[in-house]
């Protein structure tokens, strides 16, 4: 099946290349940009280039432009060029990933169904998140168009933005089950799994249900420099009787709530310090 999404008026291609314009801010940088000049065509080279650009919260634009210039679509199922577009490329209208939503079969067969799914689903919902916040109908027709198209993952692109509306209507029984589902095709989602958890502390009460939310909601402390997922964090660690884990993370909020001088992080601190003794 093709599902042809085509979400924006125009297309806006590259024009012949005329140089690289990136601010070259650090050794390693500007040799990897000389290398990729010299060879634009070479993946290693390329995806190198790309994470260093990541790594430094560069645009990696002019590098991908450049890169698929050299690359025929036919190419795009070779494993090299799968993982640039499945870990760089997030244009939902860009050449690459019009290509794989109109051969999704092709793709799944060369690589894991739930890698090529993983991939589309993020693109769409990061798509139709500017629209739920901006342009409610804009949005509908957005979602009623990828129904009508066929997509195959409708029902998780769908329950992406109907979780927020069971946690509204404290649907505890449904919520449950769409979390997992979106924990399962969105793992590394950690602002919707931070939002997960906050709708679960507001509607749920089934403590065995709760631990695997807050086996999820571990993933939003890694940094331990959220505050509201710390938060949050801790008080459903406490709900699920995990109270060194509440007592460890109670003590980071209070260190980060003292460290940004935040009157209001303070108040919550105390508040998690007060809860757990």
């Amino acid at each position: 099946m093709k599902c042809r999404f085509l979400l924006t008026v125009g297309i806006i291609l590259g024009s012949m290349w005329t140089g690289f314009a990136i601010e070259k801010t650090s050794s390693s940088l500007d040799n990897l940009v000389k290398i990729f000049e010299q060879n634009p065509a070479n993946p290693q080279t390329t995806i190198q280039l790309l994470k260093e650009l990541n790594k430094q919260g560069k645009s990696s634009q002019e590098v991908l432009d450049r890169y698929f210039k050299t690359q025929k679509e036919s190419d795009y199922f070779k494993d090299y060029n799968w993982t640039i577009v499945r870990d760089y490329v997030n244009d939902i209208n860009s050449p690459q990933l019009r290509y794989v939503f109109d051969h999704q079969e092709k793709f799944i067969q060369h690589f894991s169904k739930d890698d090529v799914f993983q991939k589309l689903d993020n693109v769409l919902v990061n798509h139709l998140e500017k629209l739920y916040k901006q342009n409610e109908t804009a949005y509908e027709m957005q979602l009623k168009r990828i129904k009508e198209e066929g997509y195959e993952h409708y029902d998780v692109v769908y329950d992406y933005f109907d979780i927020k509306k069971l946690r509204i209507s404290k649907n505890a029984e449904d919520y449950f089950y769409k979390a997992r589902k979106l924990f399962r095709y969105f793992p590394e989602n950690r602002e919707m799994i931070k939002e997960i958890t906050a709708g679960a502390l507001e509607i749920m009460t089934d403590v065995s249900r709760l631990k695997v939310i807050q086996l999820w909601a571990g993933k939003t402390v890694e940094s331990k420099s959220d505050f509201d997922a710390i938060y949050n964090y801790v008080k459903i660690s406490q709900k699920c009787g995990f109270n060194d884990v509440a007592q460890k993370y109670a003590t980071i909020a209070n260190n980060l709530a003292a460290k940004n001088n935040n009157q209001t992080m303070k108040q919550q601190a105390s508040e998690l310090m007060k809860m757990l003794n």
